[in-house]
This record gives structure tokens, sequence and C-alpha cells, in this order.
């Protein structure tokens, strides 16, 4: 096998400071690296929709994303678990969904209310944020 990129990896194992459930919408791909300055280590489950697969009911989808905090905690000793929603998310058919922006937000806000109370249920003793991201910056809910 040919190397294709140099690059020295640390091997030495880590604790995660957070498993971070996040959307893999590019346009929030800054915001994470700023949020995630806030952490020294932290695991990461980056897919479409974000938080949305754990505020809906019993899905494999919902399986895996909670299947992947378990393995953050079992793997890393991860205490904290962060939730993200955003706005214009194409998961729930993007902003032209929902009435107006007040709305959109109301709705993510509920959403990651649900998800929250499915993990804290599901994994018990651990601490779980959640927050709305937008174009203009982070809020926690």
């Amino acid at each position: 096998m040919e190397k294709e990129i140099s690059f020295r990896s640390s091997a030495e194992h880590y604790a995660a400071d957070a498993c971070i459930v996040w959307c893999f919408d590019d346009r929030f791909s800054g915001l994470l690296g700023e949020f995630s300055k806030t952490f020294k280590n932290f695991d990461l489950v980056k897919i479409a929709g974000g938080a949305k697969a754990l505020a809906g009911g019993a899905s494999p989808e919902r399986d895996f994303v909670l299947n992947q905090i378990k393995a953050s905690i079992r793997l890393h000793g991860t205490t904290r678990v962060v939730l993200m929603l955003h706005r214009d998310c194409g998961a729930y058919g993007g902003s032209k969904n929902f009435e107006n922006p007040n709305t959109e937000k109301e709705s993510q806000e509920s959403q990651l209310t649900e998800a929250r109370r499915f993990i804290m249920n599901e994994v018990p003793g651990v601490s779980v944020d959640a927050y709305f991201a937008d174009f203009d910056g982070l809020y926690p809910v």
C-alpha cells in the first residue's frame, strides 16, 4: 500500500469531554470549529439532521445515533452529550417548510427537548446539552 499523506497522529488513548451530535451541513462547520475549542477532546457524530433522529420514535437511525453515543461513553469515558439542530436544515425540508423563523426555531427547540429527554432516559447519569445553530451563532436550548 502506498502512503498518500504523511501525518503523525497521537497514539495515546484519550478521554472525551463530550460526544457531539452535529449536522453534516457544511455551512455550520466553522461554528463547530469554534464551539469545539471549548473541549480538550471530543467524539463527533456528524450526520444529516444532527439530533433529529433522536427526537422521533423508534427507528434504525435513532438506534444508530444512540449506539454511537454509548460507544463514546464506553470507549472514551464521555459524561456529556451535546445535541445540535440548525436553521434551514434539509432534513426538515429547509426553512421554507416553516411559517416563519420563530416557528422554525420553536419547532427545533421542541425537537431538541425531546431528544435530550430520550438520551437522559436511555443513558442515566449523562449530562445532555442542546443547541440551536443559526447563521449568526449558537443558542442553548
